[in-house]
């Protein structure tokens, strides 16, 4: 019987402390996703255009 009297008044604390509870979101920074390069794509372009000026590639 103690044990149910602990658990219920263990169950009654916990629902009194839930409002103590603060839940805050952080908003991710607003950045246009067209402007941020991927470095292996501009080492890729790097890549093909070298491999255009010393013609080892057709232009299409």
């Amino acid at each position: 019987m103690k044990k149910l009297l602990l658990l219920g008044l263990l169950g009654l604390s916990a629902c009194a402390n839930i409002n103590h509870i603060d839940v805050s979101l952080e908003e991710e920074p607003q950045t246009d996703p067209l402007q941020v390069k991927d470095p292996m794509a501009t080492d890729n372009q790097r890549i093909i255009d070298d491999a255009r000026r010393e013609g080892r590639l057709n232009n299409g």
